[in-house]
């Protein structure tokens, strides 16, 4: 419950003047048909390591390479 309530307060300390909107969230969900990193080593971008959606996708073109 500590961390709740940490989260509360960042938050309350820097909303902006007029408050948070919708549009404020963050907007970072998987996408289907996409393929994405979920693990990797240090430094790799992937979900494990804190990275986004967007910048953990892998391309066609890594994937191919991963196959062979």
């Amino acid at each position: 419950m500590q961390l709740k309530k940490l989260i509360k307060k960042i938050n309350k300390e820097n909303a902006p003047p007029d408050g948070w909107s919708p549009k404020d969230r963050v907007q970072d969900k998987p996408e289907p048909g996409k393929v994405y990193a979920l693990t990797g080593g240090p430094g790799s971008r992937c979900i494990a390591n804190g990275n986004s959606w967007k910048d953990s996708e892998i391309s066609p073109e890594q994937q191919e390479h991963a196959k062979l």
